[in-house]
């Protein structure tokens, strides 16, 4: 049984694995994510016990949620329920069709909190005949991710789509997780479908648009991100995305962090390549490297763009991108990082402690590793198998 006050043996609680009221110092985000066969409830015990250190700004994303919907499911705050017809009818604009709509959040809540006004819409994409005739594009997903980002950008002060998948749901809100959790009855969906869990507790430490702007993880389209540290190399990263035409909307560290290393992947580099470009090579390295590896390896760093991508400063980054889940940490280890995988299921945390009190509260045995400095870590998840990627492993989709 999962307790939220002290315990006898063998039982522990969240606050006991947390530390108790010696548990971390406040002040540093969150990360939580798993793959797999597992219970959401056991997930959000096992996060809260990073809520000691990461204060407010909490958020879940669920993949698989809504799998079979066959349509776009948007989550969206609007700072004024006065804005919200004339933002529903620029997305009408866009040539889809607005199927349903419903608020996302129990009346009561808008009483007990400071909350925007939260919204659940069912989309239908435009068919290609109306893409095309917009926006010259053919790829229904593009499409929808370049709408949303466009929308995010231009109306930042009235409004925010913060999940826009076909499959998957994001929560979020500036406040503690179980205000997270209370605010949209996550519980609801402990018997859905789902095969992958992502939670960041805290908001960012870079510069953002708002309190609700804030929280992650960061989700657009089938991506969806969380990340703790700063990154002193945002202004590079960001550039190199501008070059390949593609725009923040979030406008964060994190954000560039997470478009980047969804266009490395779906660019088809491996794992090591991705590692490359992100964490460089001390030169005691290099010259270990096979002749082969090396040639590759300046290639790659010779390219403009890919050199603008290198990450520097504190990082651990989980990153969901369609049937993958990668983590990392950076090069000099300023962020700890820790993974947990059994058959069943695979998790990776910013600490060692959240991955271990999930697997107590799942019942499950894991065994633990600490990834070395810099190494980027990938499994694949589909119908709830897991699969460890293999270093060289590269997407051909």
């Amino acid at each position: 049984m999962i307790t939220d006050g002290l315990s006898r043996s063998g039982n522990l609680s969240v606050f006991e694995f947390s530390g108790g009221e010696e548990g971390l110092a406040r002040g540093a985000c969150g990360l939580l994510g798993v793959v797999g066969d597992f219970s959401l409830e056991a997930v959000l015990k096992a996060a809260r016990c990073l809520q000691y250190r990461g204060r407010a700004g909490a958020g879940v994303t669920l993949k698989g949620l809504y799998k079979d919907t066959n349509f776009y499911n948007f989550h969206i705050m609007f700072r004024s329920k006065e804005k919200i017809d004339e933002l529903e009818n620029v997305i009408g604009s866009w040539g889809v069709r607005i199927l349903d709509k419903f608020n996302m959040v129990q009346k009561k809540y808008y009483y007990d909190y400071d909350l925007p006004i939260i919204m659940h819409y069912a989309v239908v994409p435009p068919s290609l005949d109306e893409m095309m005739y917009r926006e010259k594009m053919s790829d229904e997903a593009l499409y929808m991710v370049k709408m949303v980002s466009r929308f995010n950008t231009a109306f930042k002060d009235d409004a925010r789509i913060f999940s826009s998948s076909k499959y998957n749901g994001t929560f979020l809100t500036a406040f503690e997780l179980q205000d997270t959790i209370d605010i949209y009855n996550l519980h609801q969906f402990e018997e859905s479908y789902y095969e992958a869990c992502l939670i960041h507790l805290r908001w960012p430490t870079s510069k953002g648009q708002g309190l609700w702007w804030g929280p992650q993880p960061i989700s657009l389209g089938e991506v969806a991100g969380a990340h703790n540290g700063h990154l002193s190399s945002d202004v590079s990263n960001a550039r190199a995305l501008e070059q390949l035409d593609i725009h923040l909307h979030v406008g964060t560290d994190s954000e560039a962090l997470f478009l980047q290393t969804e266009y490395l992947l779906k660019k088809g580099y491996s794992l090591k390549e991705i590692e490359w470009i992100i964490c460089r090579k001390f030169p005691q390295e290099l010259a270990n490297m096979s002749a082969e590896d090396l040639a590759r390896y300046k290639e790659i760093l010779g390219n403009p763009v890919l050199e603008r991508m290198k990450i520097s400063g504190p990082a651990t980054g989980i990153i969901l991108v369609d049937d993958v889940m990668v983590g990392l940490t950076d090069r000099d280890h300023l962020r700890s990082f820790s993974i947990g995988i059994n058959d069943k299921v695979a998790l990776m945390g910013s600490e060692q402690r959240a991955v271990i009190s999930a697997a107590y509260f799942m019942n499950e045995e894991l065994t633990m590793s600490d990834p070395e400095a810099g190494r980027v870590i990938g499994f694949e998840v589909k119908d709830k198998k897991v699969k460890r990627l293999d270093y060289g492993w590269k997407n051909n989709a």
